[in-house]
């Protein structure tokens, strides 16, 4: 008999206190052609004053026991039933609100016994707006060769309603997670505010916010040889040594590997040369906009003479 008892107690566990629910739930007799049956009833709080905040959290539902004529009872529905709490008037600090019978609307031939909680405790400040900044919270790392170059958001501040208690405390909202594990190109992302409690958004309107999150290749660092040099706008016979050049560079791996030394413009603009000799520590590069240079070295030793190429 013990171990059928004690045999898969949790699923029996829970059936008791189903049992229960359903117990305390049911409509039981009351008087004569009369039922008494338990509903809970949303609260609606209305006449909030425009320069308090509510910095409590306030209750969501009371419960309230009813008397419904049986033939009633079948039409009746929770849907049917509203309390509000109307806070008119309401100063700084904390305040009870009475719930009674007359801020319960109900179906027609229903009786309110009675309402538990009959009252409800809120706090009220001063209200405070601010602009806040919009912080995106990342996780998780991008595709292997890639890494992360910049998250934008949009908006990227945004204005808030609060209590100057909490505000005093934020210098930036975040957002909730958004993972960036494998990603290996730039990708947009909705973004939704991990709003903090007693805050309220003014504008723009609350998740309608957009993270561009820009992920490039990893960058890596090349070195190229004997890159030739050349030479334009020449106007008189001109000397050059060394007559190639070294170059470091630094940009998107997957740009970087894929160069060659073609790929490099480098030449000497003489146009603004008269004859004399010249050092020039590094030409004229035309490269990519994503590459950098790092280094380039010899420096170029220039002899101009005092002789036109064409007369």
């Amino acid at each position: 008999m013990m171990e059928r008892l004690t045999n898969n107690w949790p699923q029996k566990l829970l059936a008791l206190v189903l049992a229960l629910i359903v117990w305390a739930l049911a409509p039981t007799p009351g008087r004569e052609g009369q039922t008494e049956i338990q509903f809970f009833v949303p609260l609606t709080y209305t006449n909030a004053p425009k320069d308090l905040i509510m910095t409590s959290q306030p209750l969501q539902a009371v419960s309230i026991l009813v008397e419904v004529p049986a033939r009633d009872l079948a039409s009746i529905y929770p849907s049917h039933f509203q309390a509000v709490v109307d806070m008119e008037h309401t100063t700084e600090g904390t305040h009870r609100f009475k719930i009674s019978r007359s801020d319960i609307k109900t179906p027609k031939n229903v009786r309110i016994l009675t309402i538990n909680p009959d009252a409800v405790d809120i706090k009220f400040e001063k209200a405070a707006e601010r602009e806040l900044v919009i912080h995106p919270v990342l996780i998780g790392a991008p595709a292997p060769g890639h890494v992360l170059q910049k998250v934008t958001m949009y908006p990227d501040r945004v204005r808030v309603l609060g209590s100057a208690e909490i505000l005093d405390k934020l210098d930036q909202l975040e957002t909730k997670a958004l993972s960036i594990e494998g990603l290996n190109a730039e990708i947009e992302m909705f973004a939704s505010i991990d709003w903090p409690e007693g805050i309220k958004v003014i504008e723009p309107a609350p998740d309608n916010y957009t993270a561009r999150i820009q992920i490039g290749s990893e960058p890596t660092i090349r070195l190229f040889e004997n890159i030739p040099l050349g030479l334009v706008n020449q106007v008189y016979v001109t000397q050059i040594n060394p007559k190639s050049f070294s170059l470091a560079i630094r940009g998107p791996r997957t740009l970087v590997e894929s160069m060659t030394i073609e790929d490099i413009q480098a030449f000497i603009d003489l146009k603004a040369y008269k004859p004399g000799k010249y050092k020039v520590q590094q030409p004229t590069l035309r490269l990519r906009p994503e590459i950098q240079i790092q280094k380039v070295w010899p420096p170029i030793d220039i002899w101009v003479l005092n002789q036109k190429i064409y007369e």
